[in-house]
């Protein structure tokens, strides 16, 4: 294949019930298009009208012809979409300014290369800046490599021989969940390389409300764990995030030092120990956390302090859900 066509790009857009965000998504990739460049929103069972407002738009619409779900969604599309490189963007994904060209210049080194989320967030809601400033924190201060384990199809380039020779997506894997993760640990196991472009931050136009996004993080974090503990071998090694594990270390000492309060807490009526112990979790959490609220106020002022406050409830999720999740596993469940 020569260099230019290896440059061209098929830009997969999965649709479910889209119709509010699709518009600003695609009118960021229209202006920006190469010659041979081509989108192909693939719809999976909408009940909104999301296909009409993409053909509306002069988008190229097609219905998933693969089990329900982003893995299916995404591989319908990405056997049809054509091009060197698959671009994988999420229907509720706003391309920044210039986007083609960063691509263009990290395929010149890269297999594989993944945007960030943008620190700003849409609408009022603390916990809709939370969601998407956590991201962006973790993608920009967390990561300090320029290549990274895992990724995130919200924005998401791979070259096409290697999506094909890794069978692209596993379509075992219900909803959106891990099927991203899974991928990425295949990929780096065949020796593939994802490139992180840190100034390339994607608008994310969902909003959350705190009972949504409780609610969708339980649900991730029991699809991680389960993931982790029954995942096949031959997937290669674990990538459950963009980081690293060292990386991470500050959110897994947020999530179980949370813990270590409460039970000092309750702790505190019936054994002398119970103050020292609420004292050691509550400082093991405010250390881990700091940095990230500070940072979280500076970019968001009043909400980002808001969203500080969400992130409690948010870490301590991670140790019920990941124990529901395991619970999961020993009755037989795989994802």
């Amino acid at each position: 294949m020569a260099e230019a066509d290896q440059a061209v790009l098929g830009i997969v857009i999965p649709l479910h019930n889209s119709a509010g965000t699709i518009a600003e998504a695609v009118g960021a990739l229209l202006p920006e298009l190469r010659p041979g460049d081509r989108i192909l929103a693939v719809d999976d069972r909408s009940s909104d009208g999301s296909p009409a407002v993409c053909a509306s738009l002069g988008v190229e619409v097609a219905a998933s012809d693969r089990p329900p779900g982003a893995a299916g969604t995404r591989n319908s599309g990405a056997a049809r979409c054509g091009g060197g490189w698959i671009l994988f963007v999420d229907s509720d994904a706003v391309a920044p300014p210039g986007w083609r060209a960063a691509l263009e210049e990290g395929m010149r080194e890269a297999d594989a290369i993944q945007a960030v989320y943008a620190s700003r967030a849409p609408g009022r809601s603390a916990s809709t800046f939370y969601k998407n400033f956590y991201y962006h924190y973790t993608f920009t201060r967390r990561i300090r490599t320029r290549y990274i384990p895992g990724c995130g199809t919200f924005f998401f380039a791979v070259r096409r021989d290697l999506f094909e020779r890794l069978g692209g997506f596993d379509e075992r894997i219900a909803g959106a969940t891990v099927e991203d993760a899974d991928f990425a640990a295949r990929l780096t196991a065949a020796g593939g390389r994802i490139l992180l472009l840190k100034g390339l931050e994607v608008f994310h136009l969902r909003e959350y409300d705190f009972p949504g996004l409780m609610k969708y993080d339980w649900r991730m974090i029991r699809a991680k764990t389960m993931y982790m503990a029954r995942r096949d071998r031959g997937h290669g090694s674990l990538s459950l995030s963009m980081a690293g594990a060292a990386e991470m270390v500050s959110v897994a000492v947020g999530a179980g030092s949370v813990w270590l309060a409460v039970a000092g807490a309750a702790l505190s009526f019936a054994h002398p120990a119970g103050p020292a112990v609420l004292a050691a979790g509550a400082a093991a959490f405010v250390m881990s956390q700091a940095r990230f609220w500070v940072s979280s106020v500076a970019a968001g002022g009043l909400r980002g302090l808001r969203a500080c406050f969400v992130g409690i409830p948010d870490l301590a999720l991670v140790v019920p859900a990941a124990a529901s999740a395991m619970a999961a596993v020993l009755a037989g469940r795989r994802y």
